[in-house]
């Protein structure tokens, strides 16, 4: 024989109350209503020493390894190919030649009219030469004699070497409060960690807009992107991932404060100050940075003062039901056996 047994639903409610502070209980046992009441509504934060200490904020990010985007090798005239100098696949230093183009001679003098049949006209050769150093690609598809269009790519030129990039979702910039001096780079099943030197932070080719869309459509924002160097001695394959662990700010000796007991995360907050009395006031503090547990009160506050911790949620922000979770009623029911 079978019953349904609807329990999930009084258990529910049962860890809602326990969570809210109506399960405490007078230790002394005993009670009326009045004082179980009094006792549940006395629950809050509690007074917290202000204190001096030290924060070091560190983002850990997922990177993807890039190889170094190379430089074109461009015939921005255009013109005839009359000379390749080097092969596909060459190692070559910064200036070195690549290719021979014939163009026209500009400083030609022009032919003059009625000396009978056109010649040809006159031509000189230009060198194209390589624009940094490194490997050179695509010059496998070139050939003497043939005709380039203006601004044809003859080849590329890469260096042999490695960037790990990571996007920053714009909101956790706020936790970026200087140009990142300490990154370190771990591979995934790769080599141990090692340091990785700050290349950019700037705006993400992915979080471009896509065409017909405007910005916003998709709901996810604009994205930051971090690149640093890694080292030649290390070794990597183009599109490995791994971890990014950022350092984006340090102090020391500065005045400190949970993260909970501050309203607001960067640049300016609000605590409330708990007076010799026992009275509260609201205070407004500027912020410095923050580690996620403790943050930096610039001003505002002083070592020896204490504030409300945990502070309570912004009245305006604090909506009744806001933070309960619906749950269908089928999981609210237990199918039990008998027999």
């Amino acid at each position: 024989m079978k019953k349904w047994i609807i329990i999930g639903s009084v258990a529910l409610l049962l860890v809602a109350l326990a969570g809210s502070g109506y399960f405490l209980l007078n230790r002394s046992g005993g009670g009326g209503d009045g004082e179980f009441i009094d006792e549940a509504a006395d629950l809050g934060g509690v007074p917290h020493t202000v204190e001096l200490g030290s924060i070091n904020s560190v983002v850990v990010l997922d990177a993807t390894v890039r190889a170094e985007p190379g430089e074109a090798v461009e015939a921005r005239k255009g013109g005839e190919v009359a000379h390749v100098w080097i092969a596909e696949g060459a190692e070559v230093d910064q200036g070195a030649p690549i290719v021979n183009v014939r163009v026209p001679d500009e400083s030609a003098p022009a032919p003059e009219e009625g000396e009978g049949s056109p010649s040809a006209p006159a031509t000189t050769e230009v060198t194209l030469y390589a624009p940094i150093g490194g490997v050179v690609s695509g010059l496998d598809r070139v050939q003497v004699g043939d005709v380039l269009e203006p601004g044809a790519v003859v080849a590329t030129v890469a260096p042999e070497k490695f960037r790990a990039v990571a996007q920053i979702p714009a909101n956790d910039l706020y936790r970026f409060y200087e140009e990142p001096g300490d990154i370190v780079l771990e591979i995934t099943k790769g080599p141990a960690a090692e340091q990785c030197d700050f290349l950019s932070l700037g705006p993400s080719e992915s979080s471009s807009v896509p065409e017909g869309e405007e910005a916003g459509d998709a709901g996810g924002g604009g994205t930051v992107e971090l690149a640093c160097r890694i080292p030649s001695d290390l070794q990597v394959f183009d599109g490995v991932q791994g971890k990014l662990s950022v350092s984006t700010g340090k102090v020391s000796n500065v005045v400190v404060v949970p993260a909970t007991a501050v309203r607001g995360n960067s640049e300016k907050g609000e605590v409330l100050v708990v007076s010799s009395d026992g009275a509260e006031e609201a205070r407004e503090v500027e912020l410095g940075i923050t580690d996620g547990s403790l943050v930096e009160v610039v001003s505002g506050l002083s070592a020896g003062e204490q504030v409300v911790d945990p502070i309570p949620l912004d009245p305006r922000f604090d909506v009744p039901g806001a933070h309960m979770e619906e749950m269908p009623e089928d999981e609210f029911h237990v199918e039990s056996e008998e027999g």
